[in-house]
């Protein structure tokens, strides 16, 4: 890493100023500090220069040297390093105690105040049907989630007298403890960072705070809801400690099978059972509305297997007030079976009429009906 380039030695653009110079120079320190880098003599130099180079360019009269005459400058009269230990002096107080305090700290609050906890999210799977999706339903969703305790409400300490001002940190909630030239602070051991200890559980959460309760609550689904959706019910999760927000309640929707329809997005798809001769002929059908009740579409003569006709705005909801989807209603033939003997001389004469022949057990079989 070794250069006489301050400015590539903090990864910084020449032009650059006093904040994005000590901004630069907090994250290489942070990189290759020797406590974090202990019996690395690579890091421990690297160290050193960037120190080198921040001294220098934090300093606005030796940064004009610098840039005027270069590391040779200050050399010949520009003024060498400062400071404790070859250490900037005049700012280094500032930027360290901003480095590590961000490092070291292990979240939550303020000084000497508990730290609050998020709850945790939970997750429901609920099934409706399909006409629920079409029209939106209010359905009852109960599961069990972490309230706080009803007892000691949430300071899972029994009465006031139950909690003490924790000794090992006396009640900062973070201990300070010195390595080299620095002194760094952490969560205390002891406490957890809370700054109290509870010296006399609450019997009911065993000192908790929370404890598991069975709920149910109503949760409306809107309607034209998809399949696979996920509906977030803000605060229904586990309520948080000491003080903190509850979480979530996420509820995944799923749609049980449809005896009639299939849906797709915002259309519904509708298999339509069709006889041969209505396929031949033509004619009309009736086919089921998801809302209730039914339709009458028109089949053309000559109908084929697997033909589909588009029914407009008979689907499902959009969500948000969007268009109704469409009504797909796919032609199913019907091919009949266990036929009378005079449905199958009507087919085999059919057959015959289209120029396919019949075969010979079939015309006997005819004859035989027939007393021929």
């Amino acid at each position: 890493m070794a250069s006489n380039d301050y400015y590539r030695l903090l990864g910084v653009a020449r032009n650059a100023g006093d904040d994005e110079i000590k901004s630069a120079y907090r994250k290489m320190a942070l990189k290759y500090h020797p406590d974090r880098n202990p019996g690395n003599d690579e890091a421990e130099a690297n160290f050193k220069e960037i120190n080198e180079a921040y001294e220098v360019l934090s300093n606005s009269d030796k940064r004009k040297i610098y840039d005027q005459f270069g590391a040779e400058g200050l050399k010949n009269g520009g003024g060498g390093r400062g400071g404790f230990g070859g250490f900037p002096g005049a700012d280094m107080g500032d930027v360290f105690g901003d480095l590590f305090e961000n490092l070291f700290a292990q979240g939550g609050g303020q000084r000497g105040q508990p730290r609050s906890r998020r709850g945790a999210d939970l997750k429901y799977e609920a099934q409706i049907t399909l006409e629920e999706a079409f029209n939106g339903v209010k359905i009852p969703v109960s599961f069990d989630r972490t309230e706080l305790c009803a007892e000691c409400d949430g300071t899972g300490a029994r009465g006031k007298t139950g909690v003490k001002k924790c000794p090992t940190c006396r009640g900062a909630g973070r201990v300070q403890y010195s390595q080299g030239f620095f002194a760094f602070s952490q969560a205390c051991p002891e406490c957890g960072g809370q700054g109290e200890v509870i010296t006399s559980p609450c019997k009911a959460c065993g000192g908790q705070g929370r404890s598991k309760k069975g709920v149910s609550i109503n949760v409306k689904i809107p309607a034209g809801v998809e399949e696979g959706a996920v509906l977030r019910v803000s605060g229904g999760g586990d309520a948080g400690a000491k003080g903190g927000a509850s979480g979530d309640l996420y509820i995944e929707v799923r749609l049980k099978h449809h005896s009639h329809f299939e849906r797709n997005k915002r259309d519904l798809v509708y298999e339509c059972p069709v006889a041969v001769w209505q396929a031949a002929l033509g004619g009309e059908v009736d086919v089921p509305l998801i809302e209730g009740g039914r339709t009458k579409i028109k089949i053309p003569s000559g109908t084929q297997h697997g033909k589909t006709f588009r029914v407009s705005e008979k689907g499902m909801p959009g969500p948000g007030g969007r268009p109704r989807g469409d009504l797909m209603v796919k032609v199913k033939l019907e091919i009949p079976h266990d036929l009378t003997p005079r449905q199958r001389e009507l087919f085999s004469e059919l057959a015959g009429l289209a120029g396919h022949e019949v075969p010979e057990e079939e015309k006997g079989f005819f004859k035989k009906i027939l007393g021929q």
